[in-house]
């Protein structure tokens, strides 16, 4: 007869006990293994514990697991055992490296701001950062001091690591953000809660100095210049175009807006980064930046302007297309992307516009012959330069 008296069995709870075991894992069996292979992280009083709260050294350990895949091949395998050769398939947890991954960056973050604010139990740590790292973090934190209101600027206190993590966690994935962390917290919560994912397009120190230096009277006249479409889909997009918007004013977006973003969509807010660039488009019709659209994320003020001035309205898109394809996009960005190299873009339009066409097709005629202008270029960069 069933004892009446005894409560039911809690429901096991799967994703919490394949959770349990990966943590478990990680703390104990590869941890050891990174030990053996780096013997100096034996100095530690807590190995792990170090590793997770300080994003130098973890990076390095999830880049040594990357590029040492054989080291740790043991750990990765399915549910029947067999090697796991991807970081997209899951392992024996149901879980994929990439999500592993996700689950260890999230993790850093909660250590790192438990060390950097100290939480409810254990005082703030005294950090230490690389001379190169500090003088960034120094540029930051006198970025936000400066431009963004003291409401908004981070402070100690017991929670503010808790409002970080809790600001933050959603938006973590990649083991390329674990040397940002130092960084992302250093941006007012605020902000970062406002942001969303656009905190993912946040890819370097500098992109997140940059979005700093911008300040907050930027972003709010942006959001008074933007539907509410368009300034959240900036701000997932790419959160640094709230400066172009905010010189642009409302009358000037809504032209340029108008002449190309049906035809680039969201790489729009790529266009707006660069102010000089804005610049150079307000004086254009719209017909000529349609011609360029497809290319204007890339292009500078500078390039805009030169094309205008030598090259005639149906030569634009050919003139780009070519050159992006016979330079490959890391050159041609070198040359006729911000700030660019105004002299060879001078005289790449300069030659495109005195190239002798067929009448009868010219621009057949201009795709058969361009090639060769940047093919000379590519031969013997030097010499083309001095018009040799």
């Amino acid at each position: 007869m069933a004892d009446k008296g005894k409560p039911a069995a809690k429901p096991v709870d799967k994703d919490a006990a394949q959770r349990k075991e990966i943590i478990r894992t990680i703390k104990g069996p590869v941890t050891d293994r990174l030990l053996e292979l780096i013997p100096a992280f034996a100095a530690y009083e807590d190995p792990y514990g170090t590793i997770l709260a300080t994003p130098d050294l973890l990076f390095a350990c999830l880049t040594l697991v990357k590029t040492r895949r054989d080291k740790f091949q043991e750990f990765l395998v399915n549910t029947a055992g067999d090697p796991v050769m991807d970081d997209q398939t899951p392992l024996r947890c149901d879980r994929s490296v990439d999500q592993i991954v996700g689950m260890v960056v999230r993790s850093a973050a909660k250590a790192y701001s438990d060390k950097r604010w100290g939480s409810a139990h254990t005082p703030a740590a005294k950090i230490v950062h690389k001379p190169e790292t500090k003088s960034i973090l120094d540029k930051l934190s006198e970025l936000v001091r400066g431009k963004w209101s003291e409401a908004e600027v981070p402070k100690p206190s017991a929670t503010q690591g808790d409002k970080f993590y809790a600001a933050i966690k959603d938006h973590l994935d990649y083991d390329w953000q674990v040397p940002l962390i130092p960084y992302f917290a250093e941006i007012p919560i605020k902000l970062i809660n406002e942001l969303g994912r656009g905190v993912t397009t946040l890819r370097t120190p500098e992109g997140i100095a940059a979005l700093a230096d911008i300040g907050r009277h930027s972003m709010d006249s942006a959001r008074k210049i933007l539907s509410d479409d368009m300034m959240r889909e900036m701000l997932d997009t790419q959160p640094l175009a709230a400066k172009g918007v905010a010189f642009l004013g409302k009358e000037r977006y809504e032209f340029l807006h108008g002449a190309v973003y049906e035809r680039i969509g969201d790489k729009f807010w790529e266009v707006c980064v660069d102010c000089d660039r804005l610049e150079a488009m307000e004086v254009q019709n719209a017909k000529d930046l349609e011609q360029m659209s497809a290319w204007l994320h890339l292009i500078s003020g500078e390039t805009i302007n030169q094309i205008v001035r030598f090259l005639q309205f149906h030569q634009i898109p050919v003139f780009l297309e070519v050159a992006l394809d016979k330079l490959g996009e890391e050159k041609f960005k070198d040359i006729f992307g911000p700030p660019g190299n105004k002299k060879l873009i001078k005289m790449f339009c300069e030659k495109t516009s005195k190239t002798p066409l067929d009448p009868n097709d010219p621009i057949e005629d201009l795709k058969r012959r361009l090639p060769d202008v940047f093919g000379a270029y590519l031969r013997a960069p030097a010499d083309f330069e001095k018009g040799l």
